[in-house]
């Protein structure tokens, strides 16, 4: 029994690995991104690890107790590709949160009143006045500075310079 669960283990981390291999590690203060289509791509990817993982795990013990008797390595092997396969999938999918062909995006109660200082920063392309009048808000950022953004035709809040 024990060298049948370190065998769906092994099974799913090989599985799972092959898949996630690519990504790099990123500094204990968190990745930067450049523009926000590389945060969009960031979520995405970052999803679609996590459903590798979760998918090998969950293909691996399946496919070791559908196998027959003596096959449960080979079952756990190929349960670990496939559920990785489709965990892959539906992750990515799944890591497109607050992120559209247009950006990323924030909700309403996502974000802060304009007015309230203590979000503020100087600067913008645009005066105070013009924000407030196009019902701009705050929106804490991807690495928690805070952004002036500012709703589209959707009611989606997107990030105004």
């Amino acid at each position: 029994m024990r060298s049948q669960l370190m065998t769906v283990v092994l099974a799913a981390a090989v599985a799972a690995g092959s898949l996630t291999a690519p990504a790099v590690s990123q500094a204990e203060d968190g990745p930067r991104y450049s523009s926000w289509e590389d945060y969009c791509h960031h979520q995405k990817k970052k999803g679609q690890h996590t459903g590798a993982v979760l998918g090998a795990i969950a293909g691996a013990v399946i496919g070791s107790n559908v196998a027959g008797h003596g096959n449960k390595t080979g079952g756990a092997v190929v349960g670990a590709a496939a559920g990785a396969a489709v965990g892959a999938n539906v992750g990515r999918e799944m890591g497109k949160a607050k992120c559209d062909n247009r950006g990323a995006y924030w909700s309403r109660d996502d974000t802060y009143d304009y007015g309230d200082r203590h979000y503020y920063r100087e600067g913008g392309r645009h005066s105070d006045r013009w924000y407030q009048r196009r019902n701009c808000r705050w929106a804490q950022e991807y690495d928690g500075s805070y952004v002036r953004v500012c709703p589209d035709s959707r009611g989606y809040y997107r990030f105004e310079p």
